[in-house]
């Protein structure tokens, strides 16, 4: 593929004569970098990939696959017709194409598969891919609903495969350089995570424009339905199905669950105790009235030793996204691409509360204490050391680092970092924020011994 083609692809990042090498730096200096791989590797080593449903994201999924070398993709599947012939553009007239993914799963030779389907087909793809003795390699979410989690990890210890979930930030160097800072308590205490991922575009908030060949000779859509309820064929539904409840669910999966599972990394969390939302759709509805999910979300997570508060719109691109990892002795900002460390040295010489003594009195303290001085009377009395930073980031996409690990993981029959486990712990927490949302915001509350919703 060519770097004009690279650059069709989203959210790439202006390495194009270096593709797939990614880079950690700090202050201009290069600290680490990962490229692909050996220009050449046995051909025990060879792993023949498939893909089922190669919408965009899919398609810039395959695109890390096909630079790994010794990967090749052999095989995709999609109900719409133009994505196949997307597929065979961008990777090759050999690549076998079909509309029923079952095919795929047919074939002896392909080791792993790609899922990269709406939402509420991942549970049936990744079981019956697993009893095919395929790896596998799903787009985030891993589940529709709670429950089907369950049946996912009992079908990954039951065939002895490698599934992974894509939600790529636990396997950035950002990532892992943060997770050591908290190790280590340079942080401190932690007792508020703060996150936020905002937007202010039709494509950021999923109004994905609807291909004009987009109808029912095009698009299979009895297929693509599959476990959704049936309706009449609605374009709308296939090119957007972020917007609507019967495939999605909304921020909270899409983006949400990537800040979970991020968080338990770091934090060696499990999964949260209890979930409220606040929100609305104040915006896109009046534009776009079919949309189903909110635009703008607040979620407060409940931790046993901390607090997670997490803010999304789709209305404001202010702040981008990323998150306050907030500690007794310094705050750790992480996100995709960017990780800071600051200092928090506060001193107090309590002084404006000191001074309202009586005069005797304060000068005995502030001997017994060894305070070097109090200021005039209602000063505040707080300050600051100098504040130590710290600043790094990545040049590149972390979804090759995240593919080339599941690569890596299929090679060594080593699991994930992101196992069904961990799949089903972070679309747990996005599920219980849906559902306090949409019962008018009530508090959602997980048992985790009795794993079900209180």
């Amino acid at each position: 593929m060519n770097s004009m083609n690279r650059r069709d692809f989203m959210r790439r990042s202006g390495m194009a004569a270096t593709a797939g090498t990614v880079a950690l730096r700090s202050g201009g200096k290069v600290l680490w970098a990962s490229s692909p791989g050996p220009a050449s590797v046995p051909p025990s080593d060879h792993v023949r990939v498939g893909v089922l449903g190669i919408g965009a994201r899919a398609q810039s999924d395959a695109y890390s696959f096909s630079i790994i070398p010794g990967v090749e993709l052999v095989a995709v599947a999609d109900v719409y017709k133009d994505r196949l012939t997307r597929a065979k553009e961008l990777f090759g007239e050999k690549l076998e194409t079909t509309s029923d993914y079952r095919r795929i799963l047919e074939r002896k030779d392909i080791d792993a598969v790609l899922i990269g389907s709406p939402d509420h087909w991942h549970k049936a793809m990744i079981i019956e891919a697993m009893d095919a003795g395929k790896d596998v390699y799903c787009e985030k979410p891993m589940t529709y609903k709670i429950e089907e989690g369950f049946d996912i990890i009992d079908a990954e210890k039951r065939t002895g495969r490698i599934l992974q979930i894509g939600s790529q930030w636990v396997n950035s160097p950002l990532t892992d350089l943060a997770k050591k800072w908290i190790d280590e308590g340079r942080c401190g205490q932690i007792t508020l995570v703060k996150a936020w991922e905002n937007r202010n575009t039709p494509s950021g908030a999923w109004f994905y424009p609807v291909a004009p060949d987009g109808n029912e000779e095009t698009i299979d859509w009895k297929s693509w339905l599959g476990p959704a309820p049936q309706r009449p064929f609605d374009a709308r539904r296939y090119f957007r199905w972020r917007c609507y409840w019967d495939y999605s669910g909304g921020l909270q999966t899409d983006l949400v669950v990537h800040h979970l599972n991020t968080l338990h990394y770091l934090m060696h969390e499990i999964c949260p105790r209890s979930a409220i939302t606040y929100g609305g759709t104040y915006r896109w509805k009046k534009i776009y009235p079919e949309t189903e999910v909110p635009d703008v979300v607040q979620t407060l997570f409940e931790y046993p030793n901390f607090t997670y508060n997490v803010s999304l719109t789709l209305n404001s691109s202010s702040q981008g996204f990323g998150a306050y990892f907030m500690g007794t002795k310094g705050t750790a900002q992480v996100s995709e691409t960017a990780l800071s460390f600051y200092g928090d040295n506060p001193f107090d010489d309590y002084g404006w509360v000191v001074a309202a003594w009586p005069a005797k009195m304060q000068e005995e303290f502030v001997k017994s204490n060894g305070i070097l001085g109090i200021n005039s009377p209602w000063a505040p009395g707080t300050c600051t050391a100098p504040e130590a930073y710290e600043h790094y980031d990545i040049i590149g996409d972390p979804t090759d680092l995240h593919v080339k690990a599941f690569v890596e993981c299929v090679r060594t029959r080593t699991k994930s970092k992101e196992t069904g486990v961990e799949g089903h712990n972070a679309a747990l927490g996005a599920h219980i924020a849906n559902m306090s949302y949409r019962n008018g915001s009530r508090k959602v509350t997980w048992d985790g011994k009795k794993a079900s919703v209180i």
